[in-house]
């Protein structure tokens, strides 16, 4: 009985750690608390086409050479993130949107951009944030996500 209790704390603490944040308050907490998130994966319309630091070939025949490596989310609402081959970051601006229930990042020059970052897809160890548009295979929207992580495994 002693050992089927320690297994179920065991258990019941991982399923903890392994659940996304409830709302935005919690997604941003869990944001800011990491110094810097690992680029992991892009997708286009869920199909990987970046993985730990190598391309794959997607039918789109688009490449994501020029990406950022590494993010950070700053608690006085600046998103900082380094593309690879840069000597410099890029400041973006994150917003809370409550009744919305996301987190928003946009362009702190242009005040332009959409990359949404939604409470289901933040855990302790990683997130995803997306984006639609029709940059990639005009006219048809794209979809867009970039995942992240805490280790650096490129």
């Amino acid at each position: 009985m002693k050992y089927l209790l320690g297994f179920i704390m065991c258990v019941s603490s991982l399923v903890a750690c392994h659940r996304p944040a409830d709302d935005v308050q919690e997604a941003l907490e869990r944001l800011t608390e990491i110094d810097r998130w690992y680029i992991e994966q892009i997708a286009m319309d869920e199909a990987p086409v970046f993985k730990r630091g190598s391309h794959i070939p997607h039918i789109s025949g688009v490449r994501f050479d020029r990406h950022m490596d590494w993010v950070r989310f700053n608690e006085d609402g600046s998103f900082e993130g380094h593309f690879t081959g840069d000597s410099t970051t890029q400041r973006f601006q994150w917003k809370v949107y409550v009744p919305q229930n996301v987190i928003a990042l946009r362009d702190s020059a242009t005040k332009t951009g959409g990359w949404n970052i939604y409470p289901r897809n933040v855990y302790k160890d990683h997130f995803e944030m997306e984006t639609r548009s029709t940059v990639y295979d005009p006219p048809r929207v794209t979809k867009l996500t970039l995942k992240f992580s805490i280790l650096n495994d490129e």
